[in-house]
């Protein structure tokens, strides 16, 4: 009788290896599902962080122009955090050689390598690197980033929206002389518009297509200055180094154009013009995890002030 017992309890003192190896794969699914819910947790606070990014600096650039009636220039993405320079706009020196912009303005060549520049904005650089340590491109319309004495466009508070014609100024609008209705005394807001800013429009496999495009700079809509953030990929972004990354995956067809290291699209045109096309994380030519800020000229101009006089 005692060895039947010792049996029966030696046969149930321990698992069997089959009895280990459920336990195993019930904790791996339970570990994978774990991982997955955390996965997703944290690319969602990225993606609700970036746009929380984009809209301070909005409010940082509109800032700059409610001070100095011009967008900044772009920063050079290719200085390393501690290099000389870093962060801040890139201007013009002027002419000689004759070639060069007017001193104080943007030169079209420098926004190749351009990203928010933080410094000018009174930001600091993590404000203008993404949550996935990418810096944030920038890209802007030349004329509306040049300052006295050139041309100063970023300020319509002359400009009348009463006005029926009567053209623009070498400075923009003209100062209104009332009555605005029927004469050239004072400048529309829709003339002060007209063919300035970017085109931005949301990609290939977008419903709207080109002709009814997100910002129109031919029909005076266009886009103040375009903010990239690269996304989890990377593609085409650089980073605190200096570095331009090939990132994780190719870039899609409509990630191509947003990519950094490219001259600025102007006039734009169907086959480089930015792209705010839907989030599609498949790892194809249809791929695209970009985010964008694009807002019209009159929006940032209303954001600081200088929008069109009111009556």
């Amino acid at each position: 009788m005692r060895h039947s017992i010792k049996r029966y309890a030696n046969r149930h003192s321990g698992f069997s290896l089959v009895e280990i190896a459920m336990v195993l794969v019930i904790a791996g699914i339970a570990f994978s599902m774990v991982m997955t819910a955390t996965r997703g947790s944290t690319d969602a606070g990225k993606r609700a962080l970036i746009r929380s990014q984009l809209d301070a600096i909005d409010a940082a650039l509109a800032n700059f122009v409610a001070q100095n009636k011009r967008l900044p220039c772009p920063a050079n993405g290719t200085l390393a955090s501690s290099a000389a320079g870093a962060g801040t706009e890139t201007l013009s020196p002027g002419p000689p050689p004759a070639a060069l912009p007017p001193k104080g303005s943007c030169n079209p060549i420098n926004q190749i390598n351009g990203v928010v520049p933080w410094v000018s904005l009174g930001l600091s650089e993590a404000d203008a690197t993404d949550p996935w340590g990418a810096r944030i491109t920038y890209r802007v319309d030349s004329a509306l980033a040049q300052g006295a004495p050139q041309a100063i466009l970023m300020d319509m508070s002359s400009c009348d929206p009463s006005s029926t014609g009567g053209g623009l100024t070498a400075t923009g609008c003209k100062v209104a002389v009332p009555p605005c209705a029927g004469n050239g005394n004072c400048s529309s807001p829709s003339e002060f518009l007209l063919n300035k800013g970017l085109d931005v429009w949301d990609g290939i496999n977008g419903v709207a297509g080109w002709n009814i495009r997100q910002n129109n700079r031919g029909a005076g809509t266009g886009a103040a200055y375009v903010l990239i953030s690269h996304g989890a990929s990377g593609t085409g972004a650089y980073n605190k180094s200096g570095v331009l990354q090939p990132g994780s995956i190719a870039a899609g067809t409509d990630e191509t154009p947003n990519r950094n290291n490219r001259a600025l699209a102007i006039p734009s045109l169907l086959a480089n013009t930015y792209r705010d096309a839907a989030l599609n994380d498949v790892v194809s030519a249809a791929h695209f995890d970009d985010y964008l800020s694009h807002p019209k000229i009159m929006t940032v101009l209303n954001r600081a002030a200088l929008g069109p006089r009111a009556h």
